[in-house]
């Protein structure tokens, strides 16, 4: 086995440029749109300092919309690789990343609070020897998903309803019995 502290993590950070026209229509419907907006802004550069502090892990950020990937604010980590999310749904989205990428990949959302990246190596580790790796989310979804190799799965953001409340299971649905699993805490992430 690989030792971890050689090979750097693959991490992709999924992100809308923060904005109050842009993204997290139900929290902005929950507190406003200046104040989901700010609060937006301020955790997804908390997620990323806390994240690239540690030089073990290799940050991109897959971002939306696709023109952020030159009208992105300077004030957000400007030298940290963006590309963009294209079209279709979050499970779309995902796949893509997935697919383009032959190497063990890890995808996070910009919203959890309390992630850290001791939780980031712990679902590394795990990739070593599963074939997926979870991080269930409080509220039925997954704030967190890696995968050691994309070619082998197929299928796994199939039919899946996005906004439901038993998205994980949904997921968990779509993988074949005889591809392992392992999973990582539980947290919350904030829509």
């Amino acid at each position: 086995m690989r030792d971890i502290n050689v090979e750097k993590v693959n991490l992709i950070i999924f992100a809308r440029r923060p904005e109050i026209s842009i993204g997290k229509s139900r929290l902005k419907n929950k507190i406003g749109k200046a104040l989901g907006s700010n609060f937006y802004y301020h955790n997804l550069l908390r997620t990323i300092m806390k994240i690239s502090a540690d030089k073990r892990i290799n940050i991109k950020l897959c971002v939306t919309p696709d023109s952020s990937i030159q009208n992105w604010s300077k004030s957000i980590f400007p030298r940290i690789k963006r590309i963009p999310q294209g079209p279709g749904d979050i499970g779309e989205k995902m796949w893509r990343v997935f697919s383009k990428s032959p190497n063990k990949t890890i995808i996070i959302g910009s919203d959890i609070p309390d992630i850290t990246s001791k939780l980031i190596l712990n679902a590394w580790k795990k990739l070593y020897t599963s074939n997926i790796v979870l991080g269930p989310a409080e509220d039925g979804g997954f704030w967190l998903i890696g995968i050691s190799q994309s070619k082998k799965i197929k299928g796994l953001f199939n039919n899946i309803i996005w906004s439901k409340h038993n998205t994980l299971e949904q997921l968990k649905k779509n993988i074949n019995p005889s591809e392992k699993i392992s999973f990582v805490k539980t947290l919350k992430d904030i829509d």
